[in-house]
This record gives structure tokens, sequence and C-alpha cells, in this order.
């Protein structure tokens, strides 16, 4: 009995950590593919960044460049950050389960080589008891069917032990693989930082020639606007094809997710970041221009590489970058309602993942703005805007 209970649970192990592994496979295989597409995206901006050179081109345009350039390094290294939190936990868990799945096949061998000596030793008389022993022909031959079936049985042992030891040295395999890949990432890691902060001296010296006027303010305020309205399609978008799942459902992540209420959260959310208020919510006055804005969310000045956590559970629908906002990532928290965080860093999470409360999804930076580090954001709900921080708790 004790026999079969051993084989029973390393049977029913081995499948535990194939599956642990396929689960950490597929998310870094997510994550390297858009990593591949940001550099792509990356390569091009740089194309063009020689050109304007080339060619002279006006300051805002260099700067328009240099600050989608920082965006794309910026998230393409926060989803090396990303990786290499994959590859560490795919490493950790494959070293757990192989400790754990080679204890018990060495103690599997252990039985069933005492079980093989006891064989050897006593196995053929007892056996030959057995059938002297019966009381009828027909008694002694369901015993000798009997015997045959049990060494039928040690035989399927011995070759599915065999096959589950080929299946560690798999796993041994894919762990040597895992460790150079956490050597590649971090090489790639850096080439990114270095990149970054070259590109990042480039446009704060290209900052410096800009003379602010009030003129100057008022064409950002207008760009701004002009952005926002493109936020806003996005919304729009989604809101569609949300309604267009709910009239023609269809097996993807947002039908496997229960969402919960969002609207119940208001008073109660997490703030995003920790930080300042600089810009609130509806009609302000903004000082640099001197006219009236109206504001469709609030600004929170806060360091540079801070945390920004989801408010809520939810699905990121999309990771995009706008010129006015930088880095921007949306939130789909069910029912209509969706969180926007702009002027991002580092970003941590890939389209379609699911989200929880206070999880952290990215750093603060200041992608797509002018006046520094600071999150931009946003509460949608049924194509309208809320004021966030009658949301926040």
């Amino acid at each position: 009995m004790r026999f079969r209970r051993i084989i029973l649970v390393f049977l029913f192990l081995l499948p535990l950590v194939l599956d642990a592994q396929s689960k950490y496979d597929k998310e870094i295989s997510r994550n390297r593919t858009r990593l591949r597409q940001l550099q792509e995206e990356i390569e091009q901006i740089k194309e063009q960044i020689s050109l304007s050179k080339e060619r002279e081109t006006g300051i805002n345009e260099q700067i328009a460049l240099l600050d989608k350039e920082l965006a794309l390094l910026a998230h393409s290294r926060g989803l090396l950050e990303r990786e290499s939190r994959l590859l560490a936990a795919k490493v950790k868990e494959t070293n757990r389960l192989l400790e754990a799945t080679q204890n018990r096949y060495e103690r599997l061998k252990k039985l069933y080589a005492q079980r093989l000596v006891y064989s050897y030793k006593y196995g053929r008389v007892r056996y030959l008891e057995l059938l002297l022993t019966a009381d009828s022909f027909n008694q002694a031959l369901i015993r000798y069917k009997y015997l045959r079936l049990l060494a039928e049985q040690d035989e399927r042992i011995l070759h599915r032990l065999e096959k589950k030891k080929q299946q560690i040295e798999k796993l041994k395999q894919q762990l040597s693989v895992s460790l150079d890949n956490k050597h590649r990432n971090l090489r790639e890691k850096q080439i990114q930082q270095n990149r970054y902060v070259e590109r990042m001296k480039e446009r704060q010296a290209v900052l410096k020639k800009i003379r602010w006027t009030q003129a100057t303010y008022r064409k950002q305020l207008s760009q701004k606007e002009r952005e926002r309205e493109k936020l806003n399609n996005i919304i729009r978008l989604l809101e569609k094809q949300r309604l267009e799942r709910e009239q023609k459902p269809v097996e993807d992540i947002y039908a496997r997710i229960k969402f919960k209420d969002f609207r119940k959260a208001k008073g109660q959310l997490p703030w995003p970041v920790k930080g300042k208020v600089i810009s609130k919510y509806g009609k302000q006055r903004d000082p640099k221009s001197k006219t009236y804005i109206k504001n469709t969310d609030i600004e929170i000045r806060s360091a540079l590489g801070t945390p920004v956590r989801s408010v809520f559970k939810g699905i990121v629908s999309v990771i995009t970058y706008m010129p006015a906002y930088g880095n921007t990532v949306i939130i789909d928290h069910g029912k209509g309602y969706y969180t926007v965080y702009s002027h991002l860093d580092e970003i941590y999470v890939v389209k379609d993942e699911v989200v929880e409360t206070g999880q952290v999804i990215a750093t603060v930076g200041d992608s797509g703005s002018l006046t520094g580090a600071k999150l931009q954001f946003g509460i949608y709900g049924g194509n309208k805007t809320y004021n966030p921080e009658k949301w926040l708790r």
C-alpha cells in the first residue's frame, strides 16, 4: 500500500510541475513578443530623430520625437523588469518542484529496489507455495493470473519511472535555459538604461532652448485638447467593444473574469500614487496661459519612479503612447467603468492582463510632460468622466 501511495503522489505531482512551467512560459513568451514590437518602434523613432537632426527641424518636433523614444524605452525597461521577475519566479518554482520531485523519485526507487530484493530472495518460493496450496485447480489458476498481473504492473511502473526520470532531466535543461535567459535579460536592461540616460540628457538640452511664452503654453494646451479627444475616442471604442461582447458573448479573458461592482467602491478607492494633487478636475484657470481649461482628470505630483497602483481589480485594455499624455495604461473594471493612468515611466503589465486592487502596474514618469514627473489619473464611466477625488478615499 505504501508503495502504491508514493507512486500515486509522484504521478500527481509531475503534471503540477509541468503546468507551473507552462504558465510561466506563456507569460514570458507574451512579454518577449511585446518587447520585440517595442524594439522595432524604437528603431523607427531613432531613424526619425536622425533625419530631424539632418533637416534641423524645430524644437517642438525634436522634443516630440525624443519624448516618444524615451517613453518607448521606459516601457521596454518595464517589460524587461517584468520578464526578470517572471524568470526569477520560474527558476524558484522549478527548483522547488524539481527538488521535491527528485526526493520522491529517490524514495520510490529505494522502495522499488527493496521490493526487487525481496522478490529475488523469496518471490519464487512464495509464489510456488501460493500455487501449490490452492484448494482447487481453478483457485490455482486465479492465483497464477493475479501473480502475473502483479509482475506486469511492476514492469509498467518501472517503465513509467524511467519516463518520469527523463522528464526530470528535461526540467533541469529548462532550468538551465531560464538561467541563461536571466543573464541575457540583465544585459538588455543595462543597454536600455544606458540609452535612456543618453536620450534624457539630450531632451534636457533641447528643453533649455525653448522660450516659454503665453503663446507657447497655449499651443501646449491646444495639443492636449486634441490628445484628450483621442483618449475619449479610445474609451468610446472600448465601450462599443464591451457592448458587442454582451450581445455576442465569446470565450475570452472578459468572459472568464468576474468583475466586482466598481460603483460600490466610490469613495473607497486607494490612491494610485503617493503625492500632491497639482491640477484638479473640472474648469480650472491655467496660470501660465491665463486661460480657462476643462480638466477631465487630475494630476498628482510625485517623484520619478514612484510605484503606480491599480485602484481596482480589472483587465488591462490599452497600453499606448500619446504626445500630451505620454505612456498611458487604461484598465477596464467592468460595466463601462475605466481608469486611465498617464505620464508613466516603466510599465509592468501587458494587454489583457488581469490586475488586482493595489497591484503595481507602472512607475511615475515625465513622458509627454514638460513640467516634470507626475501621474495624470482619470475615471470614466458610461462615456462620461468623473472627479477622481470623490472616488478616492
